[in-house]
């Protein structure tokens, strides 16, 4: 048998064209790629310009962030069902829903006529005060006293004592040290002068006094946990809950109490909101376009935002019905409607003073 001679060249010439094919396979490869790239972002412009994208706002946005074309068109005004009230920049800081914390201060507006003295609309004597001089708004006073009547009649004690309630700027300031570390004041329930609820009259804290003396924090368990779970059926809330700092700011702290009415207590609490949760998820309920609905007790509420527009904004009120308007003291208005139920509920069982301050004109 002939033994045949293996030629290296053509091996070499072989290998050597298989190695340029793969490369010559794998440019060409990758430019269609490159092309295919290209043709897809168009196709997304494009899109974008024939129809809407969805928009996911998230809540740490303010409406100065967004962009123009999300901007507010402000629906029109049936003059037949609503009238035009007029509200100042400034009146955003008034009513039972303004939101105070480490973000938004006081505007500190005169709200002298409005305030009295707990001591001498104390009623029953159901509970304490730590001073004669604790004051409060007018609006909160009925509720809290059927509050404290109801908890005395179910657990026979007095020991819930006001400790805080009413504080004008001078004096908070003499109470507040400002921390070395400014961060420290996000999570500390000592607030600076200018942002603490105690400046609306609408918050109070409490401590527990025996008759004998003895004093102790309430920190709503036992007997008194009774009030932490039933504050929202007479329009308080329990401001501050447990798990929610991240979103308030302030640590949790079962014996501070804020009064936002009903039915804005009832709809936090089902809703497991903070009076910041519930100002954002307000917005969705714009006048024109939705409003919340709501009964209890034998009224029917209609809830609606109105945003701010300036140094003065027309706010829509409903013609012949019973409303009251509250700023949220940074950037609208809430409009609660209230009337009487067709159907009147004997449901409550507690002495309830269940509408907010309202006005009929």
């Amino acid at each position: 048998m002939q033994n045949r001679r293996i030629s290296y060249k053509r091996i070499f010439g072989a290998a050597l064209l298989l190695i340029l094919a793969i490369f010559l396979f794998d440019s060409l490869r990758r430019s269609a790629a490159k092309r295919g790239n290209n043709s897809s972002q168009n196709n997304l412009i494009v899109s974008t310009e024939d129809q809407p994208a969805e928009t996911t706002i998230s809540e740490d946005i303010s409406d100065e962030e967004l962009p123009e074309d999300d901007s507010y068109q402000k629906a029109e005004i049936d003059e037949k069902q609503f009238r035009k009230i007029t509200k100042s920049k400034g009146e955003m800081g008034v009513g039972e829903l303004v939101l105070i914390n480490k973000d938004y201060s006081y505007k500190f507006q005169d709200i002298s006529s409005v305030l009295v003295k707990v001591v001498s609309n104390m009623q029953d004597r159901t509970y304490k005060l730590s001073y004669n001089t604790h004051e409060v708004q007018k609006a909160m006073m009925e509720p809290f006293n059927n509050m404290m009547k109801d908890f005395y009649q179910l657990y026979n004690s007095k020991d819930v004592t006001i400790v805080s309630s009413h504080v004008p700027y001078a004096d908070q300031n003499k109470l507040y040290q400002a921390p070395a570390n400014p961060e420290i004041l996000a999570s500390d329930n000592e607030m600076a002068a200018g942002y603490t609820e105690h400046h609306s009259g609408y918050a109070v804290d409490f401590k527990l006094v025996s008759d004998s003396g003895n004093i102790s924090l309430f920190d709503g368990t036992g007997d008194y946990s009774w009030i932490n779970e039933n504050c929202y059926k007479y329009g308080f809330i329990q401001r501050y809950p447990e798990g929610k700092e991240n979103v308030t700011g302030v640590k949790a702290n079962p014996a501070h109490f804020r009064y936002v009415g009903v039915p804005h207590s009832y709809i936090m609490h089902d809703n497991g909101f903070t009076l910041e949760e519930y100002l954002n998820d307000l917005k969705k309920y714009t006048f024109g376009y939705d409003k919340i609905e709501y009964s209890v007790f034998g009224y029917d509420y209609e809830i609606y935002y109105v945003p701010v527009e300036g140094e003065s904004t027309i706010v829509p009120v409903p013609v012949g019905e019973s409303y009251s308007v509250s700023g949220n003291n940074y950037d609208g208005f809430i409009v609660t409607v209230c009337r009487p139920s067709e159907e009147i509920s004997s449901e409550s069982p507690v002495t309830t003073a269940v509408t907010t301050a309202v006005v009929t004109q």
